[in-house]
């Protein structure tokens, strides 16, 4: 039995957005598509689920590398590490595991709140670039 349209145009639009982020840099997709049995849907959706769940955290970070709140910014950057690299998100996994250890270990002030605007900043790219493949293709099925 068929799946009803919908679902099925939304998981074709899924795949589309994921197709989409190849060549991104820090992004493996293949990675990621890996870790969820290369369910294109499921890793789009996991991918806005992190885009989600980190968008606090990411502002706050700067807020703790200014206060010099090492233990809070070690544990919100582990968190981020794990999470990214588990859906292929090298770059913002590399980042965060530089700032977790900056955090635990004697870097300046200076050094902890440019890795957490950088995280910050990676965090914002992906995002926009969802949003925008997720525009293209909602566009692209009206068309």
């Amino acid at each position: 039995m068929d799946k009803p349209a919908k679902v099925r145009d939304s998981a074709a639009s899924e795949g589309e957005t994921a197709m989409r982020l190849r060549g991104l840099p820090g992004l493996d997709v293949d990675a990621g598509l890996a870790f969820v049995g290369n369910s294109a849907d499921v890793y789009v959706r996991l991918l806005k689920r992190f885009v989600q769940l980190h968008e606090i955290d990411v502002h706050q970070m700067i807020a703790h590398a200014e206060d010099e709140d090492r233990a809070t910014l070690q544990k919100l950057a582990h968190s981020i590490k794990g999470g990214a690299a588990t859906l292929g998100l090298s770059g913002l996994a590399g980042l965060a595991k530089q700032l977790e250890e900056a955090a635990g270990g004697e870097a300046a002030p200076a050094r902890l709140v440019e890795l957490a605007r950088a995280l910050e900043a990676d965090h914002a790219a992906l995002s926009r670039h969802l949003m925008q493949a997720s525009l293209t293709n909602s566009a692209e099925q009206r068309a």
